[in-house]
């Protein structure tokens, strides 16, 4: 986490001098953009309250994102961010035994809507490095399976909803239309996040 922040705070301070070489004439003004993040900070992490052991398998954050673009350096937008993750909770009989036992797996999951704004900091030939920032709201869900109700007691949380941030540097390499984009950052969409961008006109 600490490397990602000290990472866009070096993007920023080099990026930012190059606003004055912008062009501000663009001939796209709409991006749609599709990704996936590693290690989001969705910004929940539920615990039953009981002394069980557990594992977590992060799948990862889904996310997709439409821009507008004013000029060639600010846009605004929406974007939606599916986080999905699967909580393992185990025991150990007690007997000595190595051997454990599943108790339940629990499906927990966010979905987030958030609005964002971009700014194209620097541009070189195919090359763009850009900061997006988004704030919104997250709605949580929890599913129960494999659970044994005849020997655990196990209470779930209602689906309920929190506050949903991200905040990342990219870059974006690719031609007129379509791109390939890279960022780093930390909230909803992950620490590292990879996607397409398509970029088009009004008709």
């Amino acid at each position: 986490m600490k490397k990602s922040i000290i990472f866009s705070i070096l993007l920023m301070a080099f990026a930012l001098p190059a606003f004055a070489q912008f062009d501000l004439t663009i001939d796209n003004r709409h991006e749609i953009s599709l990704g996936y993040g590693f290690h989001a900070v969705s910004g929940d992490d539920f615990n039953l309250d009981y002394p069980f052991y557990r594992e977590v398998d992060n799948i990862g954050a889904f996310h997709a994102s439409y821009t507008h673009l004013f000029d060639s350096i600010v846009g605004v937008g929406i974007t939606y961010c599916y986080d999905p993750r699967i909580i393992n909770y185990y025991d150990y009989p007690g007997n000595g035994s190595d051997d454990r036992f599943t108790i339940c797996n629990l499906d927990e999951s966010s979905h987030a809507i958030m609005a964002h704004a971009k700014f194209n900091c620097y541009r070189y030939k195919f090359l763009l490095l850009y900061g997006k920032f988004d704030a919104g709201i997250c709605f949580w869900d929890y599913r129960l399976k494999e659970f044994h109700p005849e020997s655990y007691e196990i209470q779930l949380p209602d689906q309920h909803c929190c506050f949903a941030w991200n905040a990342a540097f990219g870059l974006e390499i690719g031609i007129r239309n379509f791109a390939l984009f890279v960022q780093q950052g930390i909230g909803m969409e992950g620490t590292t996040s990879l996607g397409i961008i398509y970029k088009f006109k009004n008709k």
